[in-house]
C-alpha cells in the first residue's frame, strides 16, 4: 500500500492533529470530534487526521463531522499497517488520545512519546499511569476542556516542542528500546500481518 504524504494528499497547510486507533466508543471519538468543532472557532486552519477504524465506524463519524459542518477539516485515512505508524506520527504536529473508558494503558502511547510530538490526552487513569503534565497536555474528558487543550497546543509551538522533548526524555529514561522490545516481542509476533485499528489484546493495546 502506498504511503500517504498527508499534507499534500489533503492540502493541509496549518497545524495537523492526529488520532491513531480504532473508532470504538470507548476511544472517545465523539469527544474528539465535538472538541475539534469548538477548537476550529479559534484555530480555523487546523486539520484533524484520523487513522484506523472499521468502514462502518468511519462512515458513522464522517456523518457526525458533516452534521457539525467540519467534514472538510476532518480526514479519515482508514487502516494502516502497524509498521507504518512512525511514518504517520512524524507528519503530525499534535497527537491526541481522547479515550474516555478503560484502565489499560494504550501501547501506542510509547510510540507517541518517542515521536517527539506534543501529546494531548484525557486526564484519566488509562493515560496517567504513564503520562504526567510534564510530558503531555492532560485535559478533562469534556468537549470544552479537551478543545481548550487543542487550542493551547496549536497556538503555542514552544509548548509543543517542550512537551515533545520531555516525552522523548521520559522514554529514554524509563522505557528503553531494549526493555520495551523484550516486553513486546510476543505481541509483535501476534501482530504480524494485522492492520492498525483491529488490535485488542487483553492488557496491551496500540489503540
Amino acid at each position: 500500500m502506498q504511503l500517504n504524504q498527508l499534507r499534500s494528499a489533503y492540502h493541509i497547510t496549518g497545524p495537523l492533529l492526529m488520532y491513531v486507533g480504532n473508532l470504538e466508543r470507548y476511544q472517545g471519538i465523539d469527544l474528539l470530534i465535538d472538541s475539534f468543532k469548538l477548537a476550529l472557532a479559534k484555530t480555523r486552519d487546523a486539520r484533524l487526521v484520523i487513522i484506523g477504524g472499521a468502514p462502518e465506524h468511519i462512515a458513522q463519524y464522517q456523518r457526525r463531522s458533516q452534521q457539525l459542518g467540519i467534514d472538510t477539516c476532518v480526514h479519515f485515512v482508514g487502516k494502516r499497517p502497524v509498521e507504518d505508524l512512525a511514518y504517520y506520527l512524524a507528519q503530525a504536529d499534535i497527537l491526541v488520545s481522547p479515550r474516555v473508558q478503560g484502565n489499560n494503558t494504550p501501547m501506542k502511547l510509547y510510540s507517541y512519546l518517542d515521536s517527539g510530538k506534543a501529546l494531548l490526552a484525557t486526564d484519566l487513569p488509562t493515560h496517567t499511569q504513564v503520562l504526567n503534565h510534564q510530558v503531555a497536555w492532560l485535559a478533562l474528558p469534556t468537549a470544552q476542556e479537551f478543545s481548550q487543550g487543542m487550542v493551547d497546543l496549536i497556538q503555542d509551538p514552544t509548548l509543543r516542542e517542550r512537551l515533545g522533548t520531555e516525552a522523548q526524555a521520559l522514554v529514554a529514561k524509563q522505557h528503553t528500546y531494549e526493555a520495551f522490545s523484550a516486553k513486546l516481542v510476543g505481541l509483535y509476533d501476534w501482530l504480524q500481518g494485522q492492520l492498525l485499528g483491529d488490535i485488542q489484546p487483553s492488557n496491551l493495546s496500540f489503540e
